[in-house]
């Protein structure tokens, strides 16, 4: 099996199968980081937008994994050298931790892993019970929003109350940090005037180690509510808040245990 998407390429490894080739490895190992044991022996196959069909090719893979929104446009290239599943990982905007459990399921059923999957997500919603029932006196009702550092400026990508994260955060006890609407993929970047309307009892969570220079040194910043009331954390090591339940997972427990 290939994958070419690392929704898909963490779905497998979640389930104990590894691909023989994935898609931006290094990228995998960096960002979502769940089960990169796995992918030892696996062939690097080109990026995740544009995967090379010859590397492919040359594996000759039994099944070709990855995402519909990615890949449905050379999906007919890809089916001529192995069958090819898609899963829906970016199908419901309005609800994108929805997607999250359609899309295991349809790759659950792909690789002939549905009860395994079944399992996968009993576990999920079984962790995230405990991370709202034994912590419920720290986040219940607590605003948060949650946002990504954009390289070289004064940017934030900010969690919409549609994304999957924002989605499991509700179910552990938070409440949404902003009056966003709901954005295409979940997210919609907010420069510092953006940040200086939250309100004033949210809690900012960038997903990083450290708060970014270009955020620090703008005059701005110091002004921020936000920022004047201590409300800025950090979630720590690097973060993948688009990916499947262990991904996501391990994500909310890191921003649960910094209010506990």
């Amino acid at each position: 099996m290939v994958t070419l998407d690392w929704t898909a390429t963490e779905i497998a490894l979640s389930l104990g199968i590894s691909p023989v080739g994935c898609a931006e490895i290094s990228g995998y190992k960096t960002w979502v980081n769940v089960a990169n044991e796995g992918l030892a022996d696996a062939v690097d196959v080109g990026r995740r937008q544009q995967p090379s069909l010859e590397a492919i090719r040359k594996l000759q893979p039994d099944l070709i994994l990855t995402s519909r929104y990615r890949h449905a446009s050379i999906a007919r290239a890809l089916g001529e050298i192995a069958p090819v599943h898609l899963i829906d990982d970016q199908e419901n905007e309005d609800d994108m931790l929805a997607s999250v459990y359609q899309s295991a399921h349809q790759a659950g059923a792909a690789l002939s892993r549905s009860d395994d999957v079944a399992r996968l997500l009993e576990s999920f919603d079984g962790e995230i019970e405990k991370l709202r029932t034994g912590h419920a006196g720290q986040v219940e009702g607590r605003k948060l929003v949650v946002a990504q550092p954009l390289p070289g400026v004064p940017r934030l990508r900010a969690f919409a109350p549609n994304a999957a994260i924002s989605g499991l955060l509700r179910k552990i006890g938070f409440a949404d940090g902003s009056q966003m609407s709901a954005q295409p993929f979940g997210f919609a970047t907010v420069d510092l005037e953006g940040l200086a309307s939250l309100e004033n009892d949210s809690t900012l969570f960038i997903l990083g180690e450290a708060i970014p220079d270009d955020l620090l040194h703008a005059s701005l910043w110091p002004m921020l509510p936000i920022v004047a009331q201590g409300n800025v954390r950090l979630t720590g090591i690097p973060s993948w808040p688009f990916g499947s339940t262990a991904s996501l997972k391990h994500l909310a427990r890191q921003i649960v245990t910094r209010f506990v």
